[in-house]
Protein backbone atom coordinates (compact mmCIF):
# COMPACT_ATOMS: atom_id res chain seq x y z
CA UNK A 1 0.00 0.00 0.00
CA UNK A 2 1.01 3.58 -1.03
CA UNK A 3 1.63 6.37 1.47
CA UNK A 4 0.12 9.44 0.09
CA UNK A 5 2.07 11.42 2.44
CA UNK A 6 5.33 10.99 -0.19
CA UNK A 7 3.31 11.16 -2.75
CA UNK A 8 1.63 14.49 -2.95
CA UNK A 9 3.51 15.05 -6.88
CA UNK A 10 1.02 12.73 -7.97
CA UNK A 11 -1.52 15.04 -7.66
CA UNK A 12 -0.63 16.44 -11.48
CA UNK A 13 -1.42 12.95 -12.49
CA UNK A 14 -5.12 13.09 -11.34
CA UNK A 15 -7.84 14.68 -14.07
CA UNK A 16 -7.54 18.38 -13.96
CA UNK A 17 -11.53 17.97 -12.36
CA UNK A 18 -10.38 16.02 -9.40
CA UNK A 19 -7.42 18.94 -9.12
CA UNK A 20 -9.53 21.59 -9.20
CA UNK A 21 -11.65 20.02 -6.81
CA UNK A 22 -8.69 18.90 -4.08
CA UNK A 23 -7.76 22.95 -4.68
CA UNK A 24 -11.15 23.91 -3.82
CA UNK A 25 -11.07 21.76 -0.45
CA UNK A 26 -8.18 23.21 0.50
CA UNK A 27 -8.98 26.57 0.30
CA UNK A 28 -12.56 25.44 2.11
CA UNK A 29 -10.64 24.73 4.62
CA UNK A 30 -8.38 27.73 4.93
CA UNK A 31 -12.03 29.65 4.66
CA UNK A 32 -13.33 27.32 7.56
CA UNK A 33 -9.97 28.51 9.67
CA UNK A 34 -10.83 31.97 9.47
CA UNK A 35 -12.15 33.60 12.78
CA UNK A 36 -15.78 33.50 13.06
CA UNK A 37 -15.65 37.63 13.56
CA UNK A 38 -15.15 37.68 9.38
CA UNK A 39 -18.24 35.80 9.13
CA UNK A 40 -19.30 38.01 5.64
CA UNK A 41 -15.80 36.82 4.35
CA UNK A 42 -16.26 33.43 5.26
CA UNK A 43 -19.42 33.54 3.34
CA UNK A 44 -18.27 34.95 0.08
CA UNK A 45 -15.71 32.29 0.03
CA UNK A 46 -17.41 29.63 0.73
CA UNK A 47 -19.58 30.24 -1.69
CA UNK A 48 -17.01 30.65 -3.99
CA UNK A 49 -15.50 26.94 -2.80
CA UNK A 50 -19.28 25.70 -3.29
CA UNK A 51 -19.14 27.26 -7.15
CA UNK A 52 -16.05 25.39 -8.02
CA UNK A 53 -16.97 22.13 -6.42
CA UNK A 54 -20.45 22.35 -9.31
CA UNK A 55 -17.77 23.35 -11.67
CA UNK A 56 -15.44 20.17 -11.00
CA UNK A 57 -18.49 17.94 -10.66
CA UNK A 58 -19.91 19.43 -14.32
CA UNK A 59 -16.52 19.43 -16.01
CA UNK A 60 -16.89 23.50 -17.22
CA UNK A 61 -16.51 26.37 -15.59
CA UNK A 62 -20.46 27.02 -15.51
CA UNK A 63 -21.65 30.26 -16.35
CA UNK A 64 -24.68 30.16 -13.49
CA UNK A 65 -21.78 29.60 -10.87
CA UNK A 66 -18.74 32.52 -12.46
CA UNK A 67 -20.57 35.31 -10.50
CA UNK A 68 -19.56 33.61 -7.07
CA UNK A 69 -16.42 32.15 -8.15
CA UNK A 70 -15.27 36.28 -9.54
CA UNK A 71 -16.74 37.71 -6.39
CA UNK A 72 -14.88 34.94 -3.97
CA UNK A 73 -11.70 35.77 -5.58
CA UNK A 74 -11.67 39.65 -5.38
CA UNK A 75 -12.96 39.64 -1.93
CA UNK A 76 -11.21 42.19 -0.13
CA UNK A 77 -11.07 40.60 3.44
CA UNK A 78 -9.60 41.02 6.89
CA UNK A 79 -5.86 40.33 7.44
CA UNK A 80 -6.98 37.34 9.29
CA UNK A 81 -8.71 36.16 6.29
CA UNK A 82 -6.05 36.96 3.82
CA UNK A 83 -4.16 33.17 3.28
CA UNK A 84 -7.89 31.70 2.85
CA UNK A 85 -8.51 34.45 -0.05
CA UNK A 86 -5.50 33.86 -1.71
CA UNK A 87 -6.24 30.04 -1.94
CA UNK A 88 -9.73 30.59 -2.98
CA UNK A 89 -8.35 33.18 -5.70
CA UNK A 90 -5.90 30.27 -7.00
CA UNK A 91 -8.71 27.63 -6.92
CA UNK A 92 -10.66 29.84 -8.87
CA UNK A 93 -7.71 30.05 -11.49
CA UNK A 94 -7.22 26.33 -11.69
CA UNK A 95 -10.98 26.26 -12.30
CA UNK A 96 -10.65 28.81 -15.19
CA UNK A 97 -7.60 27.19 -16.21
CA UNK A 98 -9.38 23.76 -16.17
CA UNK A 99 -11.97 24.88 -18.04
CA UNK A 100 -9.95 26.39 -21.20
CA UNK A 101 -7.66 23.28 -21.39
CA UNK A 102 -9.80 21.71 -23.91
CA UNK A 103 -9.11 24.45 -26.11
CA UNK A 104 -5.27 25.81 -24.96
CA UNK A 105 -2.68 23.46 -24.18
CA UNK A 106 -0.75 25.52 -21.81
CA UNK A 107 -3.95 26.21 -19.96
CA UNK A 108 -3.30 22.42 -18.73
CA UNK A 109 -0.62 23.77 -17.03
CA UNK A 110 -1.50 26.48 -15.84
CA UNK A 111 -4.21 25.00 -14.18
CA UNK A 112 -1.21 22.49 -12.43
CA UNK A 113 0.23 25.44 -11.15
CA UNK A 114 -2.47 27.08 -9.69
CA UNK A 115 -3.35 24.13 -7.85
CA UNK A 116 -0.16 23.72 -6.22
CA UNK A 117 -0.54 27.25 -4.88
CA UNK A 118 -4.03 27.15 -3.52
CA UNK A 119 -2.58 24.20 -2.03
CA UNK A 120 0.27 26.21 -0.47
CA UNK A 121 -1.76 29.20 0.45
CA UNK A 122 -4.30 27.15 2.45
CA UNK A 123 -1.54 25.24 4.32
CA UNK A 124 0.20 28.85 5.32
CA UNK A 125 -3.35 30.61 5.78
CA UNK A 126 -3.55 31.85 9.91
CA UNK A 127 -5.44 29.47 12.06
CA UNK A 128 -4.04 26.25 9.55
CA UNK A 129 -1.86 23.90 10.86
CA UNK A 130 0.69 22.83 7.86
CA UNK A 131 0.88 19.38 9.28
CA UNK A 132 -2.56 18.97 9.88
CA UNK A 133 -3.20 20.86 5.75
CA UNK A 134 -0.63 17.49 4.30
CA UNK A 135 -2.73 14.94 6.12
CA UNK A 136 -6.05 16.42 4.77
CA UNK A 137 -4.50 17.10 1.39
CA UNK A 138 -3.17 13.52 1.84
CA UNK A 139 -6.40 12.05 2.44
CA UNK A 140 -8.76 14.06 -0.12
CA UNK A 141 -6.31 12.57 -2.91
CA UNK A 142 -6.47 9.24 -2.00
CA UNK A 143 -10.02 9.38 -2.22
CA UNK A 144 -9.94 11.60 -5.19
CA UNK A 145 -7.68 9.31 -7.08
CA UNK A 146 -9.57 6.02 -5.81
CA UNK A 147 -13.05 7.58 -6.78
CA UNK A 148 -11.45 8.68 -10.44
CA UNK A 149 -10.30 4.94 -10.93
CA UNK A 150 -13.35 3.64 -9.84
CA UNK A 151 -15.45 5.82 -11.80
CA UNK A 152 -13.06 6.14 -14.96
CA UNK A 153 -12.47 9.48 -14.78
CA UNK A 154 -10.20 11.00 -18.22
CA UNK A 155 -7.87 13.62 -17.66
CA UNK A 156 -10.44 16.36 -18.97
CA UNK A 157 -13.42 14.52 -17.89
CA UNK A 158 -15.95 15.72 -15.28
CA UNK A 159 -16.00 14.47 -12.13
CA UNK A 160 -20.08 13.46 -11.87
CA UNK A 161 -21.58 12.05 -8.87
CA UNK A 162 -18.98 8.78 -9.39
CA UNK A 163 -16.31 10.82 -7.67
CA UNK A 164 -18.58 13.93 -5.41
CA UNK A 165 -20.34 11.21 -4.28
CA UNK A 166 -17.62 9.31 -2.47
CA UNK A 167 -16.31 13.08 -0.40
CA UNK A 168 -16.21 13.20 2.65
CA UNK A 169 -17.88 16.47 3.89
CA UNK A 170 -14.86 19.36 4.62
CA UNK A 171 -15.03 20.15 8.32
CA UNK A 172 -12.88 22.77 10.27
CA UNK A 173 -8.96 22.31 10.76
CA UNK A 174 -9.59 23.09 13.95
CA UNK A 175 -12.22 20.80 14.42
CA UNK A 176 -9.70 18.16 14.74
CA UNK A 177 -8.52 15.05 12.59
Amino acid sequence: MSNALFELESINKLPLWAQVLIASRMARRAVLAVPSAATPTRKVLLHACDAMDRCAAAGEWLSAERPAIRKGSSHQPAADAHGAKTAVYYAADATHAAHDSLDFSAAENACEGSVWKAIDAAATAKGVQRVQAMIFLAADLDTVRFACKEARVGRYDRLGSGVMGRMVPVASVNDGC
